[in-house]
């Protein structure tokens, strides 16, 4: 494969972004905020997304327009546009939410980049559309969605289903291995459950859903199924209480919102990862983020640049210290 100037791609994708007013755009506020988090650490964001470019395009033999990449839950665009700016043959963007959905036909409309193709939906849209265009993406790139995907075991078995050789690559900040991110992640879930961050809480929407499905339920036999259903969208919490089966809580925070089955921050093992993909003959593979060094003060850009230099010089112990991980899955 011919040799990428990252480098330059960065910078032109970032002066491309820079010129555009967003706040001035037809985009819903939620875009404009979303994206307004994004633009003041920009050069970290594209950084993430150049290198899980590299990673996934390491992995195959084609030539680099040749090669079709799924940009999974794609939120802004930036890293679909990034993947042209580079030189990628096809680009596929989907999201779950359709109002990026409309930013980024917008956004691609202002810069004059962005993705091949725009899907509205999740993996079975994703399934269904490449079935039906007879595509088999080489390369599938996700950044902080895994921990939010309700059911990883359909989410698999639909994206491998569309082809069994394609690699996956996935950024994900639950990660397993840091203590003071997975304190700061399990302080996010208790507040969902509790009400501190999410109003109504998981807990109390859990609570009023078994009340009104199962209303000859004492408090104490509601009480008891709101808490063993956590992690369980409406119609799974009922068929575990008709069929009188408790869920299996492996980890005593995750939780989901019961009504949309989004997953706060959902923290996995490796073990669990192994797992999900085992009977596809596919590895896991975990390497170590980095911090963002774009810092406005220089006491914090200097402890950023340090603490990159350690996690990059220490070995698996790095894991500990980095602030994410990137996931890589491929057939063995």
């Amino acid at each position: 494969m011919e040799l990428i100037n990252y480098k330059s791609a960065k910078t032109n994708l970032y002066n491309k972004i820079s010129a555009i007013d967003f706040n001035q755009l037809a985009i819903s506020n939620y875009n404009k905020e979303y994206i307004g988090r994004l633009k003041p650490a920009l050069p970290f964001f594209l950084a993430i997304y150049a290198n899980c470019l590299k990673e996934g395009l390491s992995r195959t033999e084609k030539d680099i327009n040749e090669v079709i990449l799924v940009d999974y839950g794609g939120g802004s665009g930036f890293l679909s546009m990034l993947a042209k700016e580079i030189g990628v043959g096809k680009v596929i963007y989907i999201d779950l939410n359709e109002k990026s959905v409309e930013a980024v036909e917008l956004i691609q409309n202002e810069t004059g980049i962005g993705p091949d193709i725009i899907l509205h939906g999740e993996s079975a849209k994703l399934a269904a559309w490449c079935s039906e265009n007879n595509i088999k993406p080489d390369l599938l790139l996700a950044t902080d969605v895994i921990e939010h995907i309700y059911d990883l075991s359909v989410f698999f078995k639909e994206v491998i289903g569309i082809n069994n050789q394609m690699d996956l690559i996935f950024t994900t900040a639950s990660t397993p291995y840091n203590p003071h991110v997975k304190n700061r992640l399990h302080r996010y879930m208790r507040g969902c459950e509790t009400g501190k961050l999410e109003k109504p809480n998981y807990y109390t929407k859990r609570v009023n859903y078994i009340k009104k499905a199962f209303p000859k339920f004492s408090r104490k036999n509601v009480r008891k199924w709101a808490v063993l259903t956590r992690g369980l969208i409406y119609s799974d919490i009922h068929k575990a209480i008709s069929q009188n089966e408790r869920p299996l809580l492996l980890d005593a925070y995750n939780t989901c919102d019961p009504e949309t089955g989004n997953w706060t921050e959902r923290i996995l093992s490796m073990r669990d990862y192994r797992e999900l993909v085992a009977t596809y003959h596919y590895t896991v593979e975990v390497k170590k983020g980095f911090y963002n060094t774009q810092r406005p003060k220089l006491w914090k850009k200097t402890l950023s640049l340090l603490a990159n230099q350690l996690i990059k010089h220490s070995g698996k112990v790095g894991l500990v210290f980095a602030p994410f991980i990137f996931l890589s899955f491929s057939r063995k």
